[in-house]
C-alpha cells in the first residue's frame, strides 16, 4: 500500500510509486554523472609527465568488468576512487577500509575475497604508501595460488596526511613526501607476478584488461600507476582545523586560513 512514512514523511515504498521513484533515481544518477565528469576533468595545474588521479580511476572504471570485487585502501587516492565503482552484481562487491583507517588492508582483502569467490575478478586499489604495508602478500598470492590484481597508486606522498598539511599547516610536509626510487611492477616480477607500469592515461584501461585476462589465467598482477600529486578533499574535513599556538615561539607558524589551491606546492 502507499503512505507517508511518518518518521521520514516521506512516501512510503511500494508498486503503485515505482515507476515515479526510479525516475527520481535516474534524474539523481545522471546529476551525479555530470557532477563527478565537471570534477574529474576540472582544470588544475600540474607536471604533464604523469597521469591526473582522477583520470586514471576513470579509466579504470572503464577497465573493470561488472562482476569485480573491489577493495580499496586508505588514503586519498582510494578515498576519492570510491566514486568510480560500478557494479552490476547482486552479491557484495565492494570492500573498503573506510573510517576503520586499518592502512595495508585492501590487498590482503582482495585475496580474501578471491578465495571465497574464485569464479570472480578481484582488485585492490592502494596507494605507494599503504602498498609498502602488504605488498609482501603478493609472494603469498604466488605461493599459494591466489590470483589477485593491485592497481598501485604511485604518488611519492602520504596523500592523505599530506592533504592536512596543506589545508591546516602551511604546507610544512612532515613525514609524508615518499622518496621512490623504485618501480613496485619491477618489485612483483621479482615475485614472479605479473608487473605494468602505466605514464600515460591511455595506457590504464588496457593494463586493468590484461591483469583481469592474468587473473583468469592464474596470474597474480600489480598494475603501477604514475599519478600527479594532485589531491582531492581529505576525507574527514570535519575532523581538523587550523592550529592556534599559544607558545610564542610557535607563533610564527600560525595559519589564517585554509591553503587558496588547495593542493600541493610541489605539483
Amino acid at each position: 500500500s502507499s503512505g507517508i512514512n511518518a518518521e521520514y514523511g516521506g512516501p512510503i515504498a511500494s508498486d503503485e510509486n515505482k515507476t515515479e521513484r526510479i525516475i527520481k533515481f535516474t534524474e539523481l544518477k545522471d546529476a551525479w554523472r555530470k557532477k563527478l565528469d565537471d570534477i574529474t576533468y576540472a582544470n588544475v595545474e600540474a607536471c604533464t609527465d604523469r597521469i591526473r588521479p582522477r583520470h586514471a580511476l576513470r579509466a579504470l572504471e572503464r577497465g573493470l568488468v561488472p562482476d569485480s570485487i573491489v577493495s580499496t585502501d586508505i588514503g586519498n587516492i582510494c578515498s576519492v576512487s570510491n566514486s568510480y565503482l560500478k557494479f552490476n552484481h547482486k552479491g557484495p562487491s565492494m570492500l573498503a577500509a573506510m573510517t576503520f583507517g586499518n592502512c595495508g588492508y585492501s590487498f590482503p582483502a582482495a585475496m580474501g575475497a578471491k578465495v571465497a569467490a574464485p569464479h570472480r575478478n578481484c582488485v585492490a586499489y592502494v596507494g605507494d604508501g599503504a602498498w609498502g604495508m602488504q605488498l609482501n602478500e603478493v609472494m603469498t598470492c604466488i605461493r599459494e595460488d591466489v590470483p589477485t590484481t593491485a592497481v598501485v597508486f604511485n604518488n611519492g606522498q602520504w596523500g592523505a596526511e599530506k592533504k592536512n598539511q596543506v589545508l591546516w599547516f602551511g604546507d610544512r610536509y612532515v613525514g609524508s613526501q615518499l622518496d621512490n626510487p623504485w618501480s613496485y611492477a619491477e618489485i612483483a616480477r621479482s615475485m614472479y607476478a605479473e608487473g605494468i607500469t602505466c605514464t600515460h592515461v591511455d595506457q590504464v584501461t588496457d593494463a586493468l584488461s590484461q591483469a583481469t585476462k592474468n587473473q583468469e589465467e592464474g596470474k597474480t598482477t600489480v598494475i603501477e600507476v604514475m599519478v600527479t600529486k594532485e589531491l582531492g578533499d581529505p576525507f574527514r574535513r570535519d575532523a581538523m582545523k587550523l592550529p592556534v599556538r599559544h607558545l610564542e615561539k610557535y607563533k610564527n607558524t600560525c595559519q589564517y586560513s585554509e591553503s587558496a589551491t588547495g593542493q600541493p606546492t610541489d605539483l
